[in-house]
């Protein structure tokens, strides 16, 4: 007869395998969660690169402000308007620094153009200190609503921006907001950023998307004819043809906005010289020009600083957006920041 085990190693070999097992179990989970630590360091310290590469593109074009040697006049040649060594793909840090817009040279969009540096803000219509009719033609011909309609919402905008209680044709205040289901007081203050407007009575999410493009709430006051794009010219009362006119003349032979040939306006009446106008064509830029509508020069300015890195995980990036205020013998100042 063979002989008996021994209870006492078996429970020994057993004992030895869970606790084998138990440990190889133990290992990978730690080992995944290391690595898995690992990755979100990893990930923490790529977005704080890209954050610095997207603040890196916002002070290139500080710099280049405070270096702006036409201090008369700012148009799109000018390096913190167009200058695609400084910000387009520019290698800083171990990583990437895009800094770009349209100018929206073409009826309808932002155009097909893209131009590296900051925005002109004074290149759109401030809606906190346009006029009425003007805010009108905006609403018709960008906005795409019918006459009575723009009145309407116009009386609106008004209201909402006034200090006073007295409704505007077509407006609204208090009285109209607290009624609403979910009621809320009328500002009569500035509007602070441009979708304030979708509280205004009679502002739809559709008209504000046409319009969005071609207005600001910074206080430029004036539109700058340097660097006005078609849709913000049109919604001044100019018609197709001389908004047509007036860009074209203002690129040069080339045709593009931007380059070294770029005619630059270095006073509002310097549009009567485009060439051949019309009698009502010549009313039209009169009347801006009398109305002190317009500009040729600007201290506000959008920036949108895209910060990224590229690397065998792809590309990656961190985006900043803000509007600053140019202050001679002073530092910029930030009047909106947003982090993407």
């Amino acid at each position: 007869m063979g002989k008996k085990g021994n209870p006492a190693r078996a429970s020994i070999l057993i004992i030895t395998l869970w606790v084998l097992g138990f440990l190889t179990v133990f290992v990978v989970n730690l080992g995944f969660m290391v690595r898995s630590q690992l990755q979100f360091a990893d990930h923490l310290q790529d977005r704080m690169k890209m954050y610095y590469l997207a603040r890196a593109g916002i002070e290139r074009v500080v710099a280049e402000l405070s270096n702006d040697e036409t201090e008369s006049y700012d148009s799109f040649n000018e390096s913190w308007a167009n200058n695609e060594e400084f910000f387009k793909d520019a290698v800083f840090g171990g990583g990437f620094i895009t800094l770009s817009y349209h100018p929206g040279d073409q009826e309808g969009d932002e155009g097909e153009m893209t131009l590296y540096g900051a925005m002109d803000e004074s290149s759109k219509i401030d809606i906190n200190n346009a006029p009425q009719d003007i805010l009108i033609t905006l609403l018709e011909r960008i906005g795409k609503v019918e006459a009575e309609e723009a009145i309407d919402i116009s009386g609106a905008i008004l209201d909402w921006r006034d200090k006073d209680v007295a409704v505007s044709t077509g407006g609204a205040e208090d009285g109209y907001y607290q009624g609403l289901s979910s009621p809320y007081e009328c500002k009569d203050g500035k509007f602070q950023i441009p979708e304030e407007l979708l509280l205004v009575k009679g502002m739809t999410l559709e008209i504000f998307s046409e319009i969005k493009d071609v207005i600001t709430v910074y206080d430029t006051e004036k539109v700058n004819i340097n660097t006005a794009s078609f849709d913000c010219l049109y919604a001044l009362g100019l018609n197709r043809s001389l908004c047509e006119q007036i860009i074209k003349f203002r690129q040069g032979s080339d045709g593009l906005s931007g380059t070294e040939d770029d005619f630059i306006f270095k006073t509002p009446s310097a549009l009567m010289s485009i060439g051949s106008l019309f009698t009502e064509e010549a009313t039209q830029i009169n009347t801006l020009i009398s109305r002190n509508i317009l500009t040729v020069r600007s201290d506000i300015f959008r920036i949108n600083s895209l910060g990224q890195l590229k690397n065998a995980r792809g590309t990656r990036s961190r985006e900043i957006v803000c509007v600053l205020k140019r202050q001679k013998n002073k530092g910029a100042k930030i009047l909106y920041w947003h982090e993407n």
